[in-house]
């Protein structure tokens, strides 16, 4: 696919993802869910989701380095000062 159609294609993602992270934090915070209580949830998905990627060790490679590469990323950030994550409203 030529990269004149990839960078819309990532753009579009990016945004209905952002939509969705925003929608899930704008239910924490309807059902007064707690940082500590919104973390367990996400660790519970992440679990699940390893789950369910145990058939496809290729997906479930990328899945935890991504994990990885976003924990790397905001302890980087943090140590330059600078976290506020994408997509936060």
């Amino acid at each position: 696919m030529p990269q004149d159609q990839v960078q819309p294609e990532v753009t579009e993602l990016s945004e209905r993802l952002c939509q969705i992270v925003n929608e899930i934090f704008a239910t924490f915070n309807q059902k007064n869910v707690t940082p500590p209580e919104a973390g367990t949830i996400i660790l519970a998905l992440i679990h699940r989701l390893m789950g369910v990627l145990a058939d496809n060790p290729d997906s479930r490679r990328d899945f935890v380095a991504s994990i990885i590469e976003v924990v790397n990323r905001h302890l980087l950030e943090s140590l330059e000062g600078d976290s506020s994550p994408p997509c936060q409203t």
